[in-house]
């Protein structure tokens, strides 16, 4: 569920071409267009990785490993786009972009 909702607000993103993080790091154009980017991959590498985990191994085994594997997935593309984020700011005097993307 959580996943969903990750992917929702990258797509968001995507379309607008803004998006704001914790830590005070807003996004704008490319650079809020690449960022979502890492939001929307655990979407489907968590269906795959369900129809992985569902093969082979038994149904209480699998949904008791899917939900850590689903967690760590999802903390992962979060961190990936505020890494992101912060090594690509905006500097201070660096204001040209944003005026042009209004």
């Amino acid at each position: 569920m959580l996943e969903m909702l990750v992917f929702i607000v990258g797509v968001y993103a995507f379309v607008f071409g803004r998006l704001s993080l914790p830590w005070s790091l807003s996004l704008y154009g490319w650079r809020a267009r690449i960022a979502p980017l890492f939001l929307m991959a655990p979407f489907p590498m968590l269906i795959l990785l369900g129809r992985v985990v569902g093969q082979g191994v038994g149904e209480r085994t699998a949904l008791s490993s899917y939900g850590i594997m689903e967690l760590i997935i999802v903390i992962i593309g979060v961190l990936s786009a505020a890494l992101f984020a912060y090594l690509t700011r905006l500097k201070n005097g660096d204001l040209t972009e944003i005026e042009n993307n209004k």
